[in-house]
């Protein structure tokens, strides 16, 4: 049986781990097409998988079933986004339960996007949570050994402790970064947040005036950088137009002058160039945002063991 372990438990094992995020297949899917992805990835020797959460009705079920099979049949330990805007706070302790039955000992504690149609956007405070320290103060209740009273009654019932480790989401380039560290951070890890990972961003100076800032706060949990790899010129238009990531004009312009053959080896070697700058700077890790694009993983991941 495979022997779960926490983020923080690999972190202290690993001076740098190496993880990736993944995506259900839409509903009505095979599953297997997942799986097949994941089953090309463990031979990296990727230190986690992350499985997000379908978002903004994208119709994706699935999460703690692939989280569970990650682990069960690929060896290789599971990250579990938790999306919570969908979910009254009765509903989320079911889901939790659900999870620590599945022995997913990792979780990544999100409010949500907004559905596209806004259907979810007016949340009740008595029945949902309204921001992700709320979601995170709940896991971390649990961890306790406290659960939700029963329906009619006013005190907590006391129960198994399920000992999630509990990432959140954090944003270098952060409109407000005021606002993003000393009140959505500072609520996040005083609620008892255990990690982070950010949002891609495309500079090692981002990364790092972000953690400074952090720490100067007195907010010192690990920082894993997310990084896209990229090697089309339509996932840097992505990355600048959806995610709205800053992108360096140095590098705009030598793909925009390089040749549609040049563009995959100039945006891998910018990936590996930054990815050196954060494992060079004290960075515990990266985690790549690789879209289920298990062939991008695989041009990019054992270069990076040579940093």
């Amino acid at each position: 049986m495979f022997q779960h372990r926490s983020i923080i438990e690999i972190q202290k094992e690993t001076p740098f781990t190496i993880s990736v995020e993944m995506f259900p297949p839409r509903n009505g899917i095979s599953p297997e097409v997942i799986f097949k992805k994941i089953s090309l990835l463990r031979y990296l020797n990727v230190d986690f998988i992350s499985i997000t959460k379908g978002a903004m009705g994208s119709m994706r079920g699935g999460t703690v079933p692939i989280g569970f099979m990650i682990g069960d049949r690929f060896n290789v330990e599971p990250l579990v986004h938790f999306r919570c805007r969908d979910h009254t706070k009765q509903s989320v302790e079911n889901h939790l339960v659900d999870h620590h039955y599945f022995g997913i000992r990792n979780v990544m504690a999100l409010m949500g996007d907004v559905a596209a149609d806004g259907s979810n956007a007016e949340l009740d405070p008595k029945s949902f949570h309204r921001h992700a320290d709320q979601l995170v103060d709940q896991i971390r209740r649990m961890n306790e050994g406290e659960y939700m009273p029963l329906p009619g009654v006013d005190d907590a019932r006391k129960g198994v402790s399920p000992d999630f480790c509990i990432g959140v989401a954090a944003y270098p380039e952060a409109e407000d970064m005021d606002f993003e560290i000393n009140t959505v951070m500072r609520s996040k890890v005083e609620a008892g947040a255990d990690f982070a990972i950010t949002q891609m961003f495309f500079t090692s100076q981002a990364y790092f005036e972000y953690v400074d800032r952090l720490k100067g706060a007195g907010l010192n949990i690990p920082v894993i950088p997310g990084v896209r790899p990229m090697s089309t010129r339509r996932h840097i238009d992505v990355a600048k137009d959806t995610f709205k990531a800053q992108m360096p004009s140095w590098f705009q312009d030598k793909v925009v002058e390089c040749d549609d053959k040049e563009v995959p080896g100039v945006c891998r070697d910018f990936t590996l160039d930054l990815i050196s700058e954060l494992k060079e700077g004290g960075a515990p890790g990266v985690h790549l945002f690789v879209l289920n694009d298990v062939q991008l993983a695989h041009s990019v991941i054992p270069h990076i063991r040579t940093l």
